[in-house]
């Protein structure tokens, strides 16, 4: 009895800490609006009007499944950049309680509730993850753990239901972006092989999946399949899986920075843990803990099928490596028992985020870049001198555009690299402002023309607004 309540203690510890490091990741520059998200916003604001999309505006991918949970949320609560924020964190929440559920059938309790605590607080990219509006990320992983979950509920007794909420989620997640498929094929595959006698039970799941994905179907059968055409990545598979271990890996494990590279306990030691953790794996799957199975079997097969997509040639930051932090809480975890143990690991995950947050802050390599100089965090003297000088409509690249028309309420729009009706609206007006992040070439170059066609040139936080 004594035991359950420090570990209760610790648990409760955890999620106190993990909701502190979010507010405070939310309070500072590391949580700055982005211009992606400003679009999901504004998504979000027009499906409440009823103008629903499948995919994110001006992609082929990226489902809108989280747009509709904002939207319900801006109905509520109104639509500002905090209710935004809100949703990835409430589904990363909801992630953690799936993790303790996925965790009952592989790890057992106590280590069970001791990996969602771990998730919940570690690693730091996922903690500031978390507090960014990207659109599927957080849906994702529900839907990953969910395809998990079940797959373990139909290995021990196959049911119609279970199998058609399988299918379901499945449809879902392929919908919402195609890293999905980084835990789900190797899980499905899994449930294939140990109940190859059950397969004929499964039969729900298949129109189930149709069902969920079915508006990823209507608009690629409408657009020629347009989601298998989309600009390719860069690197090598060789490149792409070196990468894997030498950079995103330990991103995600937060024993390197994101964005800034810098080890984080020093190469020396950063490397035996890192070597360490991946033994662990090894040590995990040699004694075939037949529990473990679809958790290793992501584990084990996720380096080769990541390297499989070119678009993971990009290492400054482990996002596509965002939906095996679970299993690598749930596998961190499988032999954690007492509490004080638990105690002291949770201590050191939780001091590593910290730390990585610290760092991510100090280097400034995550913030958003026009004209390779840094968009100001703060909108507000901008949106300030265009409502005194009456300006309505303006032109501005995308990292300023999407925010301007989002923080605004749509008040003023502007150009827009994503949704035509806005550009459209700006070419339609006489005399659209121009704004620029000040110090970036384009702003150079323009400054001469636009000073010669009447403008005045207004320099206020860091920004050039060009009214006319």
């Amino acid at each position: 009895m004594r035991e359950r309540r420090l570990l209760q203690l610790v648990v409760a510890a955890a999620i106190v800490a993990g909701i502190g490091m979010r507010v405070w990741v939310l309070l500072t520059p590391l949580g700055t609006l982005d211009a992606d998200e400003a679009v999901w916003g504004l998504m979000a604001r027009h499906a409440l009007e009823g103008e629903l999309f499948t995919f994110y505006w001006g992609q082929s991918y990226g489902g809108t499944q989280e747009v509709f949970l904002t939207a319900a949320a801006f109905a509520v609560v109104g639509s500002g950049t905090i209710a935004l924020k809100l949703v990835p964190v409430g589904l990363v929440a909801l992630a953690a309680v799936l993790v303790w559920r996925v965790g009952l059938r592989t790890v057992g309790e106590p280590a069970a509730r001791i990996a969602a605590a771990l998730f919940w607080i570690w690693p730091s990219y996922l903690v500031w993850k978390s507090t960014r509006a990207h659109g599927f990320y957080g849906s994702a992983l529900v839907l990953s753990l969910l395809v998990l979950l079940l797959v373990l509920r139909l290995r021990e007794r196959p049911a119609a239901r279970d199998a058609a909420l399988l299918g379901l989620a499945l449809g879902l997640g392929w919908w919402a972006t195609p890293q999905f498929a980084l835990v789900a094929a190797p899980t499905v595959v899994w449930l294939a092989v140990v109940r190859r006698d059950a397969l004929v039970r499964f039969w729900p799941a298949l129109p189930a999946a149709l069902v969920g994905m079915l508006p990823w179907l209507v608009a690629n059968v409408r657009h020629d399949w347009f989601s298998f055409s989309f600009a390719p990545g860069g690197g090598t598979y060789p490149s792409r899986f070196r990468g894997f271990f030498t950079a995103t890996l330990p991103m995600a494990l937060d024993l390197r920075v994101p964005f800034a590279f810098d080890w984080a306990l020093g190469p020396v030691v950063s490397g035996v843990l890192l070597l360490a953790a991946l033994s662990w794996v090894a040590f995990l799957a040699l004694r075939r803990r037949e529990g473990l199975g679809p958790l290793l079997a992501v584990a084990l097969s996720f380096p080769f099928l990541y390297a499989a997509s070119s678009f993971t040639w990009l290492v400054e930051e482990p996002r596509y490596l965002v939906l095996l932090l679970p299993v690598a809480a749930l596998l961190a975890a499988a032999r954690l028992r007492r509490p004080g143990v638990a105690a002291v690991v949770l201590t050191a995950a939780l001091a590593l985020s910290v730390s990585g947050l610290e760092r991510m802050e100090g280097s400034f390599r995550y913030k958003t870049r026009t004209g390779h100089v840094d968009v100001p965090d703060d909108l507000g003297p901008v949106l300030e001198t265009l409502d005194a000088r009456g300006d309505r409509t303006v032109v501005a690249d995308y990292w300023v555009a999407e925010r301007i028309t989002f923080e605004s309420r749509e008040r003023i729009v502007a150009t827009s690299h994503r949704y035509p009706p806005f550009t459209e609206t700006v070419r339609a007006s006489a005399r659209p402002a121009h704004v620029f992040v000040d110090g970036t070439p384009s702003e150079r170059k323009a400054r001469a023309r636009l000073m010669g066609n009447g403008y005045e040139r207004i320099a206020v936080g860091g920004f050039v607004v060009y009214s006319g």
